[in-house]
């Protein structure tokens, strides 16, 4: 007797692969914005777009392929591929701007988890969603920095540089991800 009735070990398949390429995809998209790079010339950390790519891939696809792509990212350049900044691998991750780094991960987690339990559903939910996956970074890399800078300089270099573009980051990633068909919990 032929079943056309898919099994849940099929489904399961299924959704792995296609986690596996929401991933694959989301590791050149962080790629491709992590070039758009502007240097500072006070500060070793640049405005870069990979921030937007970090915490839209979890708003718009979950935790799964969210963490797929930062932590499939993150282990790319761990390996020596030119991936971060200014095309560089292992320096940026025993640099200064290593922090950054290590928060892209924690907010991609906290992102794909907070869209998963639906509070990426209300506006206000997705609003607090992208601030505190943003806040996290902004810690995560003002504190790592602080060992490079000093703490009295940290915020000033770390923190301050940045809030502007996460404004609009914020603005963009609020307005893309209430009009995507994708922000829905599965």
């Amino acid at each position: 007797m032929n079943n056309t009735q898919p099994t849940t070990l099929d489904l399961r398949r299924i959704a792995d692969s296609q986690t596996v390429l929401l991933s694959l995809s989301g590791i050149v998209a962080i790629m491709l914005c992590t070039q758009v790079r502007v240097p500072l010339p006070f500060t070793p950390v640049p405005i870069t777009g990979q921030t937007f790519a970090v915490i839209a891939w979890p708003l718009l696809f979950g935790y799964r392929a969210g963490l797929g792509a930062v932590g499939g990212y993150l282990a790319l350049g761990a390996l020596g591929a030119p991936v971060f900044a200014g095309f560089e691998s292992l320096t940026a991750l025993w640099g200064p701007t290593s922090g950054y780094l290590v928060g892209f991960a924690l907010a991609a987690a906290l992102t794909g988890r907070l869209r998963d339990a639906g509070a990426t559903s209300s506006a206000a939910g997705l609003f607090l969603t992208i601030i505190s996956a943003q806040a996290l970074i902004l810690v995560c890399g003002a504190a790592v920095l602080s060992l490079f800078v000093g703490t009295d300089n940290s915020l000033m270099m770390g923190v301050a540089p940045f809030l502007a573009g996460d404004a609009i980051k914020t603005a963009l990633l609020f307005t893309m991800t209430r009009l995507s068909r994708w922000n829905a919990t599965n």
